[in-house]
């Protein structure tokens, strides 16, 4: 009986240092969507072209944002509520958020390679097997109302693992693919060494924030731990492609 409270009070302890850290990716996350915003704005006014990449550019950061509010929200609400519904809510935004900007990889890809067929079913297939992982993991989890928390629990988490994995697998895919397309095209442009430079970040980027979640699912210690790595990554995914997205476009422009 003591053991199994212990177990409980650390599974709590760990779930708050999960909150702690989702609240600390949304204020990063929040801060440089506002910081940004320029950038749109321009666009919108007509000061900078319109491409139709930028609607991806554009989604990615809305749905980041929104899957923001309303963590916070939800997290922060201390009446009982539809927990269920709020996370479905939560989960299609974040993985639709990660899918929109694995697309602008794609992209990048399939534009530095030239629009070689190749790689346009390659990147593809990635692309479209991950959103197919991505609809499934929406209905994936299970969520309660914690009383000692005060707040929805997300629970079973270990069932996210393999749409994790299938998400890393792709990221990788796609970046490698991009890497090697700029090796190939090696040259010594300024524009080749920004490009060299932004697929060296992704790549270590998409490594060290996504890697702890797959590690973490396929431990599965508990629901807290699982989670914990899952915001940092869908912050530093979201903002350093688009970054990439908004340096390359200027320099073009």
């Amino acid at each position: 009986m003591r053991s199994e409270q212990q177990a409980e009070q650390y599974a709590l302890q760990i779930y708050g240092c999960f909150l702690k850290v989702m609240h600390t990716c949304a204020g990063i996350y929040i801060w440089e969507f506002v910081t940004t915003l320029d950038f749109e704005w321009k666009v919108y006014t007509g000061k900078q072209p319109w491409r139709w990449s930028f609607i991806v550019y554009v989604a990615a950061r809305v749905l980041a944002l929104t899957c923001i509010i309303l963590s916070l929200v939800g997290f922060n609400l201390t009446r009982q509520f539809n927990c269920n519904a709020w996370v479905r809510f939560v989960l299609s935004t974040a993985w639709f958020a990660a899918a929109s900007a694995s697309f602008l990889l794609v992209l990048r890809g399939v534009a530095i390679w030239g629009r070689d067929s190749r790689v346009v079913v390659l990147t593809g297939l990635f692309w479209l097997v991950n959103m197919v992982g991505t609809c499934y993991a929406i209905t994936r989890g299970h969520i309660v109302w914690s009383p000692p928390l005060q707040t929805c629990v997300i629970t079973r988490t270990d069932e996210y693992r393999w749409s994790i994995l299938m998400d890393f697998i792709q990221d990788f895919v796609l970046l490698v693919v991009m890497v090697i397309g700029v090796l190939h095209k090696r040259n010594a442009t300024h524009l080749w060494n920004i490009l060299y430079f932004q697929a060296l970040f992704w790549i270590l980027a998409a490594v060290m924030t996504e890697l702890p979640s797959l590690l973490m699912g396929f431990k599965n210690i508990n629901d807290a731990w699982n989670m914990m790595f899952q915001y940092p990554h869908l912050t530093v995914m979201v903002i350093t492609s688009s970054r990439a997205y908004r340096d390359l476009f200027q320099y073009i422009t």
